[in-house]
């Protein structure tokens, strides 16, 4: 799935420019990136073409989302042209990376997308990523900025700064990109995961069943939250010289296959999730493994997929495979979409 991803703010724009940086060789998703931001001396220090980072207001050091929200209504014109110019033909969504404990990813991202819709028909997802719990002072932009994203997008992606390795108290403007280099990478390396299993490039092994920008799309549909649940583990040993030569690989039984499926796919519902939330509120769901092609066991994803549909509670359940050819892990991806607010959002929401 081709994402044209617009980071907003400095957590946003941060995220976006790793997104970019880290996306699969052989799987790239990432259409173009952009960065919008209230202050140019952020923005300058981002990892982001210049062409493609837009300063706009007069609000650099703004705490508040609702001012910087102001600061981006007044520039709405700049900022509808800035945002549309930034997604190219070639992109099936819209991706808007933020923060909501920041000000100006609170504020500014519901109407960059609001702007945003005027001119590109496309579907406009959020990826959210919440305040860790400790965190102080940040309830009242994370409110705004749900609040606006509810009204605007078409799914929101979230991510808990809680349930990631990210600091519990925001670090000064200088230290954010290191202090939060471990989360933006986890999360990069999730969505690639995701968005990059359909797009394999040329002589990239192809899933026996693929999933695609429309099974994503489907998936998230329109309106809701969505919950990541990921896994992953070595299950081959890298082979030697020897081996290599000899075209020699290792073939698991089916028995040891199934197993290790069933164990990826119940740890990646139940102990690694992007948010913690309860999965039978969600009304879609999609399941994505990968690995090395003999691992990819065909009666174990399928039975994986009812478990999958067991733990939403009934709904519509898509899957597929992506084979990595030499590869040495098994990754498993669940998306639990669809969902009201879960329980950490409407915390912040309702107790703002």
């Amino acid at each position: 799935m081709k994402l044209a991803v617009l980071g907003v703010g400095g957590a946003g724009s941060r995220l976006a420019a790793r997104l970019a940086a880290a996306e699969p060789d052989d799987r790239p998703y990432v259409a173009a990136v952009a960065a919008f931001d209230t202050d140019p001396e952020q923005l300058a220090a981002v990892d982001v073409p210049r062409e493609h980072r837009h300063a706009f207001g007069t609000t650099a050091r703004s705490a508040d989302a609702t001012t910087v929200r102001t600061a981006a209504e007044e520039n709405a014109r700049e900022l509808n042209r800035a945002a549309a110019d930034a997604v190219p033909s070639a992109a099936d969504a819209v991706l808007v990376t933020l923060g909501v404990g920041g000000a100006t990813g609170a504020g500014a991202a519901p109407i960059v997308v609001d702007t945003l819709r005027e001119r590109v028909d496309l579907p406009v997802y959020a990826l959210t990523v919440l305040p860790h719990p400790e965190e102080a002072g940040v309830r009242e932009n994370a409110r705004s900025g749900l609040r606006g994203l509810e009204a605007t997008v078409d799914a929101q992606l979230l991510f808990d700064n809680g349930a990631l390795d990210a600091p519990d108290e925001r670090p000064a403007d200088e230290l954010a990109a290191e202090a939060y280099a471990d989360a933006n990478a986890t999360v990069a390396e999730w969505l690639g995961a995701l968005f990059g299993a359909g797009e394999a490039t040329e002589g990239a092994a192809v899933g026996e069943s693929v999933v695609d920008a429309s099974e994503i799309i489907a998936t998230l549909g329109e309106g809701g939250y969505a919950t990541i649940g990921y896994w992953r583990e070595q299950v081959r040993e890298k082979p030697s010289f020897l081996d290599r030569l000899r075209s020699k690989s290792e073939t698991p039984d089916e028995i040891k296959s199934y197993s290790q499926i069933e164990t990826a796919v119940r740890r990646s519902l139940y102990r690694r999730r992007s948010v913690e939330t309860d999965l039978s509120r969600a009304t879609r769901a999609l399941l994505v493994t990968m690995g090395p092609p003999e691992w990819l066991n065909r009666e174990a994803i399928a039975d994986a997929r009812r478990s999958l549909d067991e733990a939403i509670g009934g709904g519509a359940v898509r899957g597929g495979d992506t084979p990595i050819d030499g590869g040495l892990h098994l990754t498993v991806l669940s998306v639990c979409a669809g969902m009201d607010r879960p329980d950490r959002v409407a915390s912040l929401i309702d107790d703002a």
